[in-house]
């Protein structure tokens, strides 16, 4: 079915951080039906963002969004074994990324948190830069894709995020120009905004960064991010998007009220 689970190994690809720096982040990580092969995959850029970081202590989370497939008891078992002390959180029903993020959160055991998407979109050394701005004091890390994202979007794909990024920046004026963008970073200040946010989609994110913009003392800053080579995107079925319209208005309702 797949190969044995390897023994995570360190590689010192960079100089390490200095041993006070070494306060340690909770990286959590949402999933829904991943695709044959994931768990190799993740273990290996487990060990790519641990060699960057090294010494810093993380703490792997994930979150298994009510997959039907390809996450079994079996995938659990291989996983302990290849990532000693991963923490997963798993329930059957599928409630929506922001939903499986809150969720990861609630077992956060850092005074940081970052959380991306299973495959990684960006890579893993923006991680460290993520890490580098929580620990010069910043309250939300949040990373935004530049125009050269929307180059390499399918059509239906580059339209969707156009819109967004609009309604984000003229209805909900935002702080970030690309709210949307699956990976960001927090302290405990940023946990509590996100822990406050109640839209279960993938909206959630704008709902977060909304929230967060109305607290004039918490520090936001972005952080530009480029789409790794081999990253296959994902078709947005009309009953989704009708669902996260209903959201993004239940959102501009609350900013407006």
């Amino acid at each position: 079915m797949f190969q044995s689970a390897p023994l995570p190994t360190i590689v010192h690809s960079r100089p390490a951080y200095h041993a006070t720096d070494t306060t340690g982040f909770d990286l959590i990580l949402p999933c829904c039906n991943p695709s044959h092969g994931w768990m190799e995959t993740l273990v290996k850029h487990y060990k790519e963002v641990t060699a960057e970081l090294y010494p810093v202590r993380i703490q792997l989370i994930l979150v298994n969004d009510g997959s039907v497939k390809n996450f079994e008891q079996v995938h659990i078992e291989w996983l302990r074994k290849a990532i000693p002390g991963i923490i997963i959180v798993s329930y059957t029903e599928n409630r929506g990324k922001g939903y499986a993020i809150r969720e990861g959160v609630k077992h956060a055991r850092s005074r940081y948190q970052i959380y991306t998407d299973l495959d990684f979109p960006f890579g893993t050394a923006v991680i460290r830069e993520v890490y580098d701005h929580l620990l010069a004091g910043k309250d939300i890390v949040a990373a935004e894709r530049g125009t050269g994202y929307l180059n390499v979007l399918p059509r239906k794909r580059k339209i969707i995020t156009r819109l967004s990024r609009a309604a984000n920046k003229y209805l909900l004026q935002l702080k970030v120009n690309d709210a949307q963008a699956g990976l960001k970073g927090f302290n405990n200040r940023g946990k509590a905004i996100l822990l406050s946010t109640r839209v279960d989609g993938f909206l959630y994110d704008s709902e977060f960064i909304h929230r967060a913009g109305k607290q004039k003392a918490l520090s936001i800053v972005p952080v530009p991010v480029h789409c790794r080579e081999g990253i296959a995107f994902s078709s947005f079925r009309f009953k989704l998007l009708w669902k996260e319209l209903n959201n993004y208005l239940r959102i501009i309702g609350k900013s407006q009220g």
